[in-house]
């Protein structure tokens, strides 16, 4: 099966918000930044990949199905797991990319548990769609030491790299390299299947499902979406500056798409900034910060603690000029939700309504309608 080459991970976009008390932390949210992000390339796999716990990092396409669904990156997962574990491989975890930078408390936290796991090697695995032929993809594996940060991996840090077009070949090519190089192995009790992880309980405070009545007098404050910064642009080509020139591009009509949404707010009160800590939010005298998640419906649900039923669907109770109206959404379409936290007692404040959808702008304008409503305000 033939298909052309096509260059690109999937991963972090860059959203500054809130996390832990005197804390700054981007929220890393979607798939683009790791686009940007530049390996040292070795041709010499990891030292010690057979005697190190790894995880796995899956970028896939949207289903043809349903563009708004995920394909099935599981059965993708499950087919490289029985050649890594076949390598000795200790692959103790797979998510989805997404995931694990859905919202910076998720990042944070599964960050943490990565670290207590003492996990070693993030190993990349992205399926790229090839234009123009159906059923065609690219595949590339990456790995790469885990830097025990909420990046995971750092600009620059020493990698190797495996890609084409027929995925049973490299993960081939790749037994064969793991064979010659002769590597130390202690790997031994390698799961049989893979386990996956989307979701972790991000909820520190109390969990509220209404709105902030304080938020009749106090401010809110709106993290701006934030640009692409180069770490040294000395060291790139003309070609990779003007893509980040061109994603900044669309984060500047994002922000100014934010600050029409916002500006429905009104006359509640609000703050859009750029840079913001526990302590910068608490010295401005506010109290109050707007977050947001993106993901699976079913991963939202279980990130904010809700209650699961076993439903296929749920309902978005969308704004409208005639007010609420239902719309059904499956519980694997991936969505943005908003939501309110104070900033030093963590807790959170979901909502009254099932406000997800299917962008970031319509959740938003969901979310304002919907507070405005409960708190009577016009």
């Amino acid at each position: 099966m033939s298909k052309k080459y096509k260059v690109g991970f999937a991963a972090l976009v860059l959203i500054l918000t809130l996390t832990s008390p005197f804390r700054t932390q981007a929220q890393l949210v979607g798939s683009a930044a790791m686009d940007f992000t530049r390996f040292t390339y070795h041709d010499k796999l990891p030292k010690y990949l057979l005697s190190r716990k790894s995880i796995v990092l899956v970028s896939a396409p949207m289903s043809e199905k349903n563009p708004h669904v995920r394909s099935d990156w599981e059965k993708l997962s499950s087919f490289v797991h029985k050649y890594f574990r076949q390598m000795n491989i200790d692959a103790v975890a797979y998510f989805y990319i997404d995931d694990i930078f859905s919202n910076v408390d998720v990042n944070l936290e599964f960050a943490k548990q990565l670290t207590e796991r003492e996990i070693k090697y993030v190993i990349l695995l992205d399926q790229k769609k090839v234009d123009g032929h159906k059923d065609s993809y690219y595949y590339k594996i990456t790995v790469t030491p885990y830097n025990d940060k909420t990046s995971f991996v750092s600009e620059d840090q020493n990698a190797w790299k495996i890609e084409g077009s027929d995925l049973n070949e490299i993960l081939v090519k790749m037994n064969k390299e793991i064979i010659r190089e002769d590597m130390e192995m202690t790997n031994y009790l390698i799961p049989e299947y893979p386990e996956f992880f989307s979701s972790t309980r991000i909820i520190k405070g109390r969990r509220i499902p209404t709105y902030a009545m304080d938020l009749k007098v106090e401010t809110l404050v709106v993290p701006r979406f934030q640009k692409y910064v180069m770490e040294d642009s000395s060291k790139v080509d003309e070609a990779y500056k003007k893509r980040v020139a061109a994603f900044n591009r669309e984060i500047d009509k994002k922000n100014q798409r934010l600050e029409e949404i916002m500006s429905t707010y009104s006359p509640l009160k609000y703050q859009l900034i750029d840079e913001i800590s526990a302590q910068a939010i608490y010295n401005d005298g506010h109290q109050f910060a707007l977050m947001r998640i993106d993901g699976t419906g079913q991963m939202i649900k279980e990130s904010l603690s809700y209650e699961m039923a076993n439903e296929t669907d749920y309902i978005t109770l969308k704004a409208s000029m005639g007010g609420a109206q239902v719309y059904p959404l499956p519980k694997d379409a991936v969505v943005s939700k908003y939501f309110v936290q104070h900033v030093f007692t963590k807790d959170v404040y979901v909502g009254l309504k099932w406000d997800a959808d299917l962008t970031w702008e319509e959740s938003l304008t969901n979310f304002i309608f919907h507070m405005k409503d409960i708190l009577k305000v016009k």
